[in-house]
C-alpha cells in the first residue's frame, strides 16, 4: 500500500523552521502559497517544458451524454466529421394488428438538439442508412468503429440549416427543437409488416431484424458546424416513429425508442492534409512554440519536464500548470471558440490518457477553466491546473514519468479546438509551471 508522506514532511519542515525562528516569506510567488504554508517556499516558473502536438487515440463514445453530427472545414485543423450509429428498441411483443390491415403514412427519425459548435450559415446534406451488421448493446464502442450498411440511403435531408431554438408542433404536440428526417415508406411498411410476428416478439429479435441506423452528413460539402443531440436520456424525444392507418382508423403511430437496451455511439474522422497541423505533426523538433488540442478524438498536447529532478530533494508546496491562448489565436469571428474547460491528464506507458492524482484529490482545486486575462494590453485566455501531488510524486520517484497530456473536456462529446502557446518560447505567453517548493535536508 502506498503511504502518503506529504503530511509528515510538512510537519517536519514546519518544526524545523519554527525552531530556527523563520519569518514570513517575501519571495516572488508568495501569493500562490496557501495561508497555512508560510514556510519561506522558493518560487520558480523557469522549469523547461517540452511541448508537442500528438494525435489522440480513439476514444469511447458509446457512453456519451450527447452525440455529434456534422462537418467542419477549419482553416487550421482541416476537415472533421461526426456521424452517429444508433439502435432502437421495443418493449416486448408488438401487436399493431394484422399486417395486411396496416398502411404506412410516414416513417420519421426525430433527433433532439442539445447544442452545437461552430456556425450554420452553410446548408448541409444529411443521409440515413440502414445497418446490415449487428450491434451489441452491451459492448463499448470507440470513435474509429464503423459498421456495415446498405449503400442506398433510406432517408435524406437536403440543403438543411438547423434551428436550435424553435420548438416543433407534431400531431398536436409541442416537442423540443429537433432534427426530423423522413425515411423510406418501404422501410416503414416493412416494419409494420412485422406486427405480431417473431421479429416483434422481443427486443432481441427486433434488433436482430432491424439492426439500427447510421446518420451522417455529406463531407464533400463545406461545413462550419457540428450539431449535438440528446438521444439517450429519459427526457429525450429522440426516436423513430412510424405513422400509419387502418382501413377504419386514421392517425395511428408507434414509437421505436432509444432506450437502455440500445447502443448509440459516434464515429469521428479528421483530415489534416495541407494544413499547419500536418506540418506540426511531421515536425522533428523536440518542442514547439505553438501547440494544438482538438476534441472528437483529434489532437492533444504532450508535455514533458526533463529537468525536474535537478531540483533535488524537495517538498512541493504548490505546483500549477499555466497555459495561454495568444491573442492572435483567438478566433475573431467566434466560429471556432475556445473550450470552456480543459483537462491535464497523465500519459501512460503507451501514450493513452490516465487520471492525475490532483484531479481526484479532496485537498486541491484542480482547475482547468477558461479565464480571460490581458498581456501587454492584449486579450488572452488562460487555463490553470493544480499539479501539486503529481509533481511531488515525480520528484520523490514514486511514479514513472511518461509526461502529461492537455485535452479539451469532455473530449469525446464536444467539437471544439484550441491553439496554445507552447513551452519553447521566451515571452510572457510561454507555457509554464508555477512551482513553490521547500528544500529538504
Amino acid at each position: 500500500m502506498k503511504i502518503n508522506t506529504r503530511p509528515l514532511l510538512l510537519l517536519f519542515v514546519f518544526i524545523a523552521f519554527a525552531n530556527s525562528g523563520c519569518k514570513k516569506s517575501t519571495l516572488i510567488g508568495n501569493d500562490l502559497l496557501p495561508s497555512s504554508d508560510d514556510l519561506n517556499g522558493i518560487f520558480t516558473d523557469t522549469l523547461t517544458l517540452k511541448t508537442k502536438t500528438v494525435t489522440e487515440f480513439p476514444l469511447k463514445t458509446s457512453t456519451n451524454s450527447k452525440f455529434l453530427l456534422g462537418t467542419i472545414d477549419d482553416p487550421v485543423f482541416g476537415k472533421s466529421t461526426a456521424s452517429i450509429y444508433s439502435q432502437f428498441q421495443i418493449g416486448g411483443q408488438v401487436d399493431l394488428g394484422s399486417p395486411d390491415s396496416l398502411f404506412i403514412d410516414s416513417l420519421v427519425l426525430n433527433l433532439q438538439y442539445t447544442g452545437h459548435y461552430g456556425n450554420f450559415d452553410q446548408p448541409a446534406n444529411i443521409s440515413v442508412f440502414q445497418l446490415t451488421q449487428d450491434i451489441n448493446a452491451d459492448s463499448a464502442y470507440y470513435s474509429d468503429r464503423n459498421f456495415r450498411h446498405y449503400l442506398h440511403a433510406v432517408g435524406q435531408k437536403i440543403n438543411f440549416i438547423p434551428n436550435f431554438e424553435s420548438p416543433l408542433y407534431v400531431g398536436g404536440d409541442t416537442i423540443a427543437p429537433s432534427l426530423r428526417i423522413r425515411l423510406s415508406d418501404r422501410l416503414g411498411q416493412d416494419l409494420l409488416n412485422q406486427s405480431k410476428g417473431t421479429n416483434f416478439a422481443s427486443n432481441a429479435a427486433f434488433q436482430s431484424f432491424f439492426k439500427g441506423l447510421l446518420i451522417e452528413t455529406d463531407s464533400n460539402i463545406t461545413g462550419k458546424g457540428i450539431m449535438y443531440f440528446n438521444m439517450t436520456s429519459s427526457t429525450s424525444v429522440s426516436k423513430l416513429t412510424v405513422y400509419y392507418h387502418k382501413p377504419d382508423v386514421d392517425s395511428l403511430k408507434y414509437d421505436f425508442i432509444i432506450g437502455t437496451d440500445c447502443s448509440v455511439f459516434n464515429h469521428y474522422t479528421h483530415n489534416y492534409i495541407s494544413t499547419e497541423i500536418q506540418t506540426t505533426l511531421q515536425s522533428t523538433s523536440q518542442s514547439d512554440s505553438i501547440v494544438y488540442v482538438q476534441s472528437m478524438s483529434g489532437l492533444k498536447t504532450k508535455i514533458t519536464i526533463p529537468n525536474l529532478k535537478n531540483l533535488g530533494n524537495i517538498l512541493v508546496n504548490k505546483a500549477e500548470l499555466e497555459v495561454t491562448v495568444p491573442s492572435w489565436k483567438i478566433d475573431p469571428d467566434s466560429i471556432f471558440t475556445s473550450p470552456s474547460r480543459m483537462l491535464c491528464l497523465l500519459a501512460d506507458s503507451i501514450g493513452k490518457n490516465a487520471i492525475i492524482p490532483d484531479q481526484i484529490s479532496s485537498n486541491l482545486i484542480y482547475g482547468g477553466f477558461k479565464e480571460t486575462a490581458y498581456l501587454n494590453g492584449q486579450k488572452v485566455y488562460k487555463y490553470k491546473f493544480s499539479l501539486t501531488e503529481h509533481i511531488q510524486d515525480l520528484v520523490s520517484g514514486s511514479v514513472t514519468d511518461y509526461g502529461l497530456f492537455l485535452l479539451t473536456y469532455p473530449s469525446p462529446e464536444i467539437a471544439d479546438r484550441i491553439i496554445l502557446a507552447g513551452g519553447n518560447r521566451s515571452d510572457d505567453l510561454r507555457m509554464k509551471i508555477n512551482l513553490i517548493y521547500t528544500k529538504l535536508p
